[in-house]
Protein backbone atom coordinates (compact mmCIF):
# COMPACT_ATOMS: atom_id res chain seq x y z
CA UNK A 1 0.00 0.00 0.00
CA UNK A 2 1.39 3.36 -1.03
CA UNK A 3 1.73 6.11 1.55
CA UNK A 4 1.92 8.83 -1.12
CA UNK A 5 -0.99 11.27 -1.19
CA UNK A 6 -2.36 10.02 2.14
CA UNK A 7 0.51 10.01 4.65
CA UNK A 8 2.73 12.38 2.66
CA UNK A 9 2.88 14.21 -0.63
CA UNK A 10 5.75 15.32 -2.84
CA UNK A 11 6.12 19.09 -2.88
CA UNK A 12 9.09 19.25 -5.26
CA UNK A 13 11.71 17.23 -7.06
CA UNK A 14 15.15 18.28 -8.18
CA UNK A 15 17.31 15.66 -9.87
CA UNK A 16 17.71 12.82 -7.38
CA UNK A 17 16.13 14.59 -4.42
CA UNK A 18 12.51 14.93 -3.36
CA UNK A 19 10.97 17.31 -0.86
CA UNK A 20 7.91 15.99 0.94
CA UNK A 21 5.37 17.22 3.43
CA UNK A 22 3.54 14.94 5.87
CA UNK A 23 -0.20 14.92 6.50
CA UNK A 24 -0.39 15.73 10.24
CA UNK A 25 -4.07 14.65 10.29
CA UNK A 26 -3.19 11.09 9.21
CA UNK A 27 -4.49 8.50 11.74
CA UNK A 28 -1.03 6.99 12.21
CA UNK A 29 -0.04 10.02 14.28
CA UNK A 30 -2.81 9.45 16.84
CA UNK A 31 -1.07 6.26 17.95
CA UNK A 32 2.55 7.25 17.33
CA UNK A 33 2.53 9.00 19.84
CA UNK A 34 -0.44 10.76 21.47
CA UNK A 35 0.53 14.29 22.45
CA UNK A 36 3.90 14.09 20.65
CA UNK A 37 3.44 12.66 17.16
CA UNK A 38 6.54 11.44 15.31
CA UNK A 39 6.97 9.82 11.94
CA UNK A 40 7.57 6.06 12.40
CA UNK A 41 10.92 4.81 11.13
CA UNK A 42 9.21 2.08 9.10
CA UNK A 43 7.24 4.79 7.27
CA UNK A 44 10.43 6.73 6.52
CA UNK A 45 11.92 3.63 4.91
CA UNK A 46 8.69 2.92 2.99
CA UNK A 47 8.68 6.50 1.68
CA UNK A 48 12.30 6.06 0.52
CA UNK A 49 11.26 2.95 -1.39
CA UNK A 50 8.33 4.76 -3.02
CA UNK A 51 10.45 7.78 -3.98
CA UNK A 52 13.20 5.55 -5.36
CA UNK A 53 10.54 3.86 -7.51
CA UNK A 54 9.63 7.27 -8.94
CA UNK A 55 13.31 8.07 -9.49
CA UNK A 56 14.11 4.88 -11.43
CA UNK A 57 10.72 4.74 -13.18
CA UNK A 58 9.81 1.26 -11.96
CA UNK A 59 8.54 -0.25 -8.71
CA UNK A 60 11.43 -1.30 -6.46
CA UNK A 61 11.86 -3.37 -3.34
CA UNK A 62 14.76 -3.04 -0.96
CA UNK A 63 16.85 -6.19 -0.76
CA UNK A 64 19.16 -4.96 1.98
CA UNK A 65 19.33 -1.92 4.20
CA UNK A 66 22.66 -1.18 5.83
CA UNK A 67 23.84 1.34 8.40
CA UNK A 68 20.38 2.72 9.10
CA UNK A 69 20.70 5.55 11.60
CA UNK A 70 17.91 7.76 12.87
CA UNK A 71 19.58 10.78 14.40
CA UNK A 72 16.49 12.55 15.75
CA UNK A 73 12.71 12.20 15.57
CA UNK A 74 10.81 13.74 12.69
CA UNK A 75 7.54 15.40 13.60
CA UNK A 76 4.75 15.72 11.03
CA UNK A 77 5.16 19.50 10.78
CA UNK A 78 8.69 19.23 9.34
CA UNK A 79 9.12 19.33 5.57
CA UNK A 80 11.94 16.95 4.67
CA UNK A 81 14.12 16.21 1.70
CA UNK A 82 15.13 12.72 0.59
CA UNK A 83 18.45 12.72 -1.24
CA UNK A 84 19.42 9.65 -3.24
CA UNK A 85 23.19 9.43 -3.63
CA UNK A 86 25.23 6.70 -5.27
CA UNK A 87 25.50 4.60 -2.12
CA UNK A 88 23.43 6.49 0.43
CA UNK A 89 19.94 7.78 1.11
CA UNK A 90 19.77 10.85 3.34
CA UNK A 91 16.74 12.43 4.99
CA UNK A 92 17.21 16.04 6.03
CA UNK A 93 15.11 19.12 6.65
CA UNK A 94 15.24 22.19 4.44
CA UNK A 95 17.88 23.75 6.71
CA UNK A 96 20.19 20.78 6.06
CA UNK A 97 19.75 19.18 9.50
CA UNK A 98 20.36 15.47 9.02
CA UNK A 99 17.61 13.26 10.46
CA UNK A 100 18.51 9.86 9.05
CA UNK A 101 20.66 8.08 6.52
CA UNK A 102 21.20 4.57 5.25
CA UNK A 103 22.53 2.50 2.38
CA UNK A 104 20.27 0.12 0.51
CA UNK A 105 20.35 -2.25 -2.39
CA UNK A 106 17.17 -2.72 -4.37
CA UNK A 107 15.56 -4.77 -7.08
CA UNK A 108 13.08 -3.56 -9.69
CA UNK A 109 9.95 -5.67 -9.43
CA UNK A 110 7.49 -6.73 -12.08
CA UNK A 111 4.05 -5.33 -11.30
CA UNK A 112 2.36 -8.17 -13.25
CA UNK A 113 3.57 -10.88 -10.88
Amino acid sequence: MSLNNSFYHITSRSGSSFTIRFNPAHPIFTGHFPGYPIVPGACLVQIAQELLSVLVGSPVRFITIRNLKFKQPITPDIEVRYIFGENKITIEDLEFNNYAHFAASYLCVDTDV
